[in-house]
């Protein structure tokens, strides 16, 4: 990482670092510094360019670029990191169990718990094997056993690990029977793990009602609606009001017509910037549903947002073709 880099993230405000150095400990992230100050400088970019490109007034513009430039800027990059948190405790939960029996039974086998947490970092367990790794070179280093435990519990982010790892330690600390807890906390966890995916079955079909609501749903009624108002703006310009004014049956009645004054590129761009809110929302809800963390909302807003903006400019076009050939 450049000077130039680690002197502007430690001119950040101490909140923002302190939380993000804390999701990179847990993302396993060496250098997250530099790459905060890249991202905030790629996303500050990219929102004060689309601000500049909005087609409205300079006052827009100003607002616009205003307020989405520093939102960016700080959103962006602490998503990244804490959404890579997220992934790598997700990776490690869904092997604990397996990992923890492994533990369990090195421990029977009369070997001690640094060469038991070695034996068992194997490849499959991906992040968790590191960090078994790293906790049993520190105790062969010297370090005590209780405190190379709660050193590992402050670099992962998962309830279930820490409770596990609070639990060894009281075991270790009591002289209890630390295999046989293992094994009881590896059942634990892996009835949790199983009630979770219980229940992500069950509000899966919430999910899909949002998805197809969002993704399917908003597209199609904005492009019909603004469709009707392109159409009938068009069909407006092409009357004569002069002629429809001067009319006998007008003129009897008492009528007047007047062209109405609809903008209909300011109505086609509400359109887009609805969606892409209703996408932005049904991305954090779904997040929220399936995690229970907004945070994971990152990873499906983009594909939300894209999809649903590609079908809507597909279902314009196609009631356009569709349409217009029977006019």
């Amino acid at each position: 990482m450049s000077n130039a880099s680690r002197i502007i993230y430690q001119a950040l405000p101490d909140t923002y670092t302190e939380r993000t150095t804390r999701e990179a400990r847990y993302a396993a992230m060496s250098g997250h510094k530099g790459l905060v100050v890249r991202s905030m400088a790629v996303s500050g970019l990219v929102a004060l360019t689309a601000s500049l490109l909005l087609p409205y007034g300079t006052l827009v513009k100003a607002i616009g670029a205003a307020v989405l430039t520093p939102v960016s800027a700080f959103v962006v990059p602490y998503t990244m990191v804490s959404v890579a948190a997220e992934r790598r405790k997700d990776e490690m939960e869904e092997v604990l169990p397996d990992a923890l029996l492994l533990v369990s039974a090195n421990l029977k086998s009369g070997i001690s718990i640094e060469k038991a947490f070695l034996m068992s970092a194997r490849d499959e367990f991906g992040p968790l094997a590191e960090e078994f790794e790293k906790t049993a070179m520190q105790i062969f280093g010297g370090v005590p056993v209780a405190q190379s435990l709660t050193q590992m519990e402050n670099r992962v982010k998962s309830e279930l690990f820490s409770e596990t790892l609070k639990l060894l330690v009281d075991g270790l600390e009591s002289g209890g029977d630390t295999a046989a807890l293992l094994e009881s906390s590896a059942d634990d966890i892996r009835n949790s793990l199983e009630l979770q995916e219980e229940i992500n079955s069950n509000i899966r079909m919430y999910v899909i009602f949002i998805v197809m609501a969002a993704v399917v749903g908003a597209p199609l009624l904005f492009s019909i609606s603004v469709y009707m108002s392109q159409n009938t703006a068009n069909m407006w310009n092409n009357v004569n009001l002069q002629e429809l004014q001067d009319s006998q049956a007008s003129s009897k009645l008492g009528f007047s017509f007047q062209k109405p004054d609809v903008d209909t590129a300011f109505f086609e761009t509400f359109s887009l910037m609805a969606i892409i809110a209703i996408n932005f929302f049904a991305g954090l809800i779904i997040s929220e549903i399936k995690n229970a963390n907004i945070k994971q909302g990152a990873k499906y807003i983009p594909v939300l947002i894209t999809v649903s903006v590609v079908l809507f400019i597909l279902i314009k076009s196609a009631i356009g073709g569709l349409v217009g050939g029977f006019v």
